[in-house]
């Protein structure tokens, strides 16, 4: 404990009293009807002790809170915006890196498409080659024919020092009812809400329902 908070008088009071109570329930035992009634009105007193000690708590932890809260309401609006500024450039740089690999597959088939046509080019004087009898100039004319291959086109964009791409995979359920069983999660906060409200009339498959007993004790 910090040595400013533990030298408030209040706290030394909760304290004091905590360890009194820690103390007494330490060996804490039931075996009459009179200590039975004992330990319900111990358990009063302890209610009313964590009242008291979470009083103190809230009186020390409340300005901190105001403080803190004070604090982050400044900055939210600063860095909010800064937030938008950098989403802003980063739209901007993922917009041009598209289009450059837009350009790049448009200019890779616009390739693609002049290397098939010199191929089909060659291709066609090989077969009138070798119709012609000129089987030596065919096969030199079929094997260039093969040589001709499209150049790969590329746009990369400047490398900047600091910036890096990530490939962001997303998903969406389209169907429900056709995700697999390992994939699904029980909603434990919907059914502990029907049994609350059903309690032992709670008729739901594969969950077992049943009751402990609790003590509640108000503060003194």
């Amino acid at each position: 404990m910090q040595p400013e908070i533990a030298a408030r008088d209040d706290v030394r009071e909760v304290t004091a009293e905590t360890q009194a109570i820690v103390t007494m329930a330490g060996t804490y035992q039931v075996t009459t009807a009179d200590q039975y009634t004992a330990a319900g009105q111990e358990l009063t007193r302890i209610a009313g002790a964590q009242k008291k000690l979470e009083a103190v708590r809230m009186a020390i932890t409340r300005p901190m809170d105001a403080a803190k809260k004070a604090v982050l309401d400044f900055f939210r609006e600063p860095e909010a915006k800064l937030e938008t500024a950098k989403n802003t450039i980063k739209r901007a740089m993922i917009a041009y890196d598209n289009e450059q690999r837009r350009i790049a597959e448009e200019n890779q088939r616009k390739a693609d498409e002049a290397a098939r046509k010199e191929r089909e080019r060659l291709e066609e004087k090989a077969r009138k080659a070798a119709e012609s009898g000129k089987v030596e100039k065919a096969a030199q004319l079929e094997a260039r024919a093969q040589t001709v291959v499209a150049p790969v086109v590329s746009r990369e964009p400047p490398k900047v020092s600091g910036i890096k791409y990530l490939d962001q995979w997303k998903f969406e359920v389209t169907d429900p009812a056709k995700v697999p069983r390992e994939y699904l999660m029980v909603d434990e906060s919907k059914i502990r809400k029907v049994v609350q409200a059903l309690k032992s009339d709670t008729k739901i498959e594969g969950v077992r329902v049943w009751s402990e007993k609790q003590i509640a004790a108000g503060a003194a």
